[in-house]
């Protein structure tokens, strides 16, 4: 599916559109096809208070999009629950070396520099094909935990001065990352996860926010599905405090 998403978009880049309504008439076939392919559950458009609209929910996991103050790419914001210790979670994201077995189209992830315990900063590559360039982030991520509530947080956002860019690779500047997991009771955690990015290069935004959720959406399933791996399941770290 990562192949079949970025030749949609590595084709329609690659064409020279005379003027917008160009655009338009010629990538809604593609767009019908591309969204048949890759939703096969229900559309929803509900907006909330807050600005969010849920646009679907696909195997218990809902999408919500909203405008953004600062950038024609809308942010995302994805809800779900499920079945896991507070300290299997902090494992999986403190865990950078394993983001390539579940973050969606990471080709690489190394540690630059570990802070502390609770503050890694990382360096992490994306697969983009032909034509287009590959990406790179260089992301700080730290973590806390409510101790009210006992909500895990992760807050990662991009610090890519913190390494020289590389040739033929595009380096993203803007990614912004928020993990929020809440004990909701009966073992179970409601997570709530909010991302704002710009892929950078020529990517026209009406083109990123036609497929915005995929890959994101692929990373939330491989997600729910690592986190039963043995290393992270029975993990115990000592700045985590578990819930009951």
């Amino acid at each position: 599916m990562k192949t079949e998403l970025y030749r949609n978009l590595a084709v329609l880049q690659a064409k020279n559109f005379n003027n917008k309504s160009m655009q338009t008439k010629r990538i809604c076939p593609a767009i019908l096809g591309f969204f048949l392919f890759f939703v096969p559950a229900a559309i929803f458009s509900q907006t909330q208070s807050d600005g969010w609209e849920l646009k679907r929910e696909k195997g218990g996991i809902k999408v919500y999009l909203r405008e953004s103050a600062n950038s024609d790419i809308k942010e995302l914001k994805f809800e779900t629950e499920l079945e896991a210790s507070l300290s299997s979670i902090a494992a999986i994201l403190t865990d950078v070396t394993g983001f390539d077995d579940w973050v969606y189209a990471s080709v690489t992830s190394e540690t630059v520099r570990k802070v502390s315990d609770t503050e890694v900063i990382y360096y992490t590559e994306m697969d983009f094909p032909w034509p287009m360039s590959n990406r790179d982030l260089v992301l700080r991520s730290r973590f806390w935990q409510d101790p009210h509530t006992l909500a895990f947080h992760s807050q990662t956002y991009s610090v890519h001065d913190e390494m020289p860019e590389k040739d033929g690779i595009i380096r993203m500047k803007k990614a912004d990352i928020h993990w929020i997991f809440t004990p909701i009771g009966n073992g179970k955690l409601k997570l709530n996860y909010f991302l704002s990015s710009d892929p950078g290069g020529s990517i026209p935004a009406w083109m990123v926010n036609l497929a915005a959720d995929q890959g994101p959406l692929l990373t939330m399933v491989k997600f729910k599905e690592a986190i039963e791996k043995e290393k992270y399941k029975n993990a115990k770290l000592a700045f985590v405090q578990e819930y009951d």
